[in-house]
């Protein structure tokens, strides 16, 4: 006798879940900033920071654990190498903020991203 109260509560919870739209899936972001995970004195060539659109404004922070900033930038072609000129520089991983406008299609349109970024 209990079997049934059960089934039927199953089979609803079952027929509810069904019927429930798919999530909706986020669209791929326009133009992402492919910034370098890693880098290092000696690696032979630092990776640059990459972008598939025009960028028209760029301004880089880097934060040390504690939040003190340790870098900045405006320069594009600075960053991420810049950093690895910041006296007493230590191995460790230090989080990035850029603001940025980019350029998509004939709009300019703002951005805002953070990282994280280890020095070896």
């Amino acid at each position: 006798m209990l079997r049934y109260p059960f089934l039927l509560a199953l089979s609803f919870s079952l027929g509810v879940r069904a019927q429930q739209p798919a999530p909706a899936s986020t669209p791929a972001e326009p133009c992402p900033l492919v910034v370098p995970t890693s880098l290092s004195v000696n690696m032979e060539r630092i990776p640059p920071l990459q972008c598939d659109c025009r960028i028209t404004k760029f301004k880089a922070k880097v934060y040390s654990r504690w939040g003190q900033e340790l870098f900045t930038t405006e320069d594009i072609a600075r960053f991420p190498v810049g950093l690895l000129q910041v006296e007493k520089l230590e191995s460790g991983t230090y989080m990035w903020v850029i603001e940025y406008t980019v350029i998509i299609g004939v709009d300019a349109v703002e951005r805002k991203t953070t990282g994280y970024i280890n020095v070896l």
